[in-house]
């Protein structure tokens, strides 16, 4: 695992679960219609945030006319203000630590340590500067271009939208995956539709606070299956309260798997498009623990 000083353009590098990405005649089979599905959320003024985070926030730089010098020529620009992990985005690796004793074991009083590879660890306090996170930052997360299935357990449950702070259990996902006739395989990513764009759109904030999302049990389920990635359209992929993030814990500190959160899933789970060709570009921000991404699902 590098440390950010070696990260370089161009490079590109497996980064825990997730492959280099190469397109292949398999993925492309996954496209039947070439329909361009978005899954990304407006980013505006007001978007809930989680509580610790910046919110998100726009300034005019400049207005048209402003520069003379440009003349005949015109410019507009803008300054904005917010945290990784605004909006639709992903976590990197070094986003979420684990305290631990000296067995690796959970402990409240334990020192934090990081995903380093399977079965390893380090100190999170050895990989963090005034430049940010030295260990696993965003910038070393490659594309991500590979096979994505919906889970669409509102649907399946027959509501619009999950109770608020559901706990989608592995029951659930075996439910949703019969009735879809949907099948997850090695190096597939997984999106969870709890129907909580429907909160965040409207600003409110029991998409803050009272989250519906995984139990440990389902995220100990899908990963059985092989998936590498899971995401959501909740601001946290896995059910909160409880505020213990053990589903985190579990894909990221444990396994090297990331979530991608607060995506929008209403058309795909409309139009019942529950396999596609997914492709997420994050952005390579030296130092941060995620990135804000406009993920497509090409059906």
């Amino acid at each position: 695992m590098s440390d950010s000083t070696e990260i370089r353009a161009g490079k590109l590098a497996a980064y825990g679960a997730l492959p280099v990405p190469r397109l292949t005649p398999d993925l492309v089979s996954l496209i039947k219609t070439g329909t361009v599905h978005s899954l990304a959320v407006i980013y505006r003024e007001g978007i809930p945030v989680p509580g610790p985070m910046a919110p998100y926030t726009l300034h005019t730089r400049f207005r048209h006319g402003d520069i003379k010098v440009m003349a005949p020529a015109s410019a507009a620009a803008e300054a904005i203000t917010m945290s990784c992990h605004t909006g639709t985005h992903i976590d990197a690796l070094c986003h979420i630590g684990e305290a631990q004793d000296k067995n690796g074991n959970p402990d409240p009083a334990g020192e934090v340590k990081l995903y380093a590879g399977p079965g390893k660890t380090v100190a999170a306090a050895d990989k963090v500067d005034l430049n940010g996170q030295q260990h696993l930052s965003i910038a070393e997360m490659p594309p991500i271009v590979q096979r994505g299935v919906l889970l669409d357990v509102a649907g399946t449950l027959g509501v619009p939208v999950l109770p608020d702070a559901y706990q989608v259990t592995a029951a659930d996902i075996e439910a949703t995956l019969k009735k879809q006739k949907t099948e997850i395989r090695p190096q597939t990513a997984v999106l969870v539709r709890t129907g909580f764009y429907q909160h965040l759109a409207a600003g409110n904030l029991i998409s803050r606070d009272a989250i519906a999302g995984l139990n440990l049990e389902a995220a100990k389920t899908l990963h059985r299956f092989g998936m590498n990635l899971v995401g959501a359209d909740n601001m946290s992929v896995e059910a909160i309260p409880p505020l213990d993030h053990s589903v985190h814990r579990y894909f990221l500190v444990h396994n090297g798997i990331t979530h991608v959160e607060n995506l929008y899933l209403e058309e795909l789970a409309k139009e019942q498009v529950y396999e596609f060709l997914l492709i997420i570009t994050p952005l390579r921000l030296a130092g941060a623990t995620g990135s804000w991404v406009h993920p497509i699902a090409i059906s």
